[in-house]
């Protein structure tokens, strides 16, 4: 049975910017926790130029992290000039790569999450690097937050 998780969450909007490809997993370990207990393997996905979609405030970072662990979404952002609340027109290329084979590990230690954690962020990493090629968002790097 299939299933698909989006990671980043709230940190994720938060740290969107134009001008940068930003993920929010560096500690985000529950999908690959998830993954390994159920015997789930992990697909990366990523839509390259989203970011450019709207301008973000980006700073008051303590602020930021602190109204979202209270579940509340801390962005401004602000898109197309007329529109605000509509994207800028700008191409997207969404890419999904390879599964990344999961073990199946019914009690997954730290050491074991953080070996799939590291290996699926290579795996995005690549695919980003790939999926950049030919578009307005070539030679960019993925970041990850």
């Amino acid at each position: 049975t299939p299933l698909a998780m989006v990671p980043g969450g709230f940190e994720e909007a938060t740290v969107v910017s134009p001008g940068h490809e930003r993920v929010f997993m560096k500690k985000r370990v529950g999908f690959v926790v998830y993954a390994l207990r159920y015997g789930y393997d992990l697909v990366p996905c990523y839509t390259v130029g989203e970011s450019d979609q709207f301008h973000n405030l980006q700073g008051a970072w303590k602020l930021r992290w602190g109204l979202n662990a209270l579940s509340i979404p801390a962005v401004l952002p602000y898109g197309f000039p007329l529109f605000p609340s509509l994207p800028r027109r700008v191409p997207l290329h969404t890419i999904i790569g390879e599964p990344v084979k999961m073990p199946h590990i019914p009690k997954p230690t730290k050491e074991d999450v953080e070996k799939h954690h590291k290996r699926y962020m290579e795996n995005l990493q690549r695919l980003v690097e790939e999926g950049c090629k030919g578009t307005p968002s070539e030679g960019r790097k993925l970041e990850f937050w």
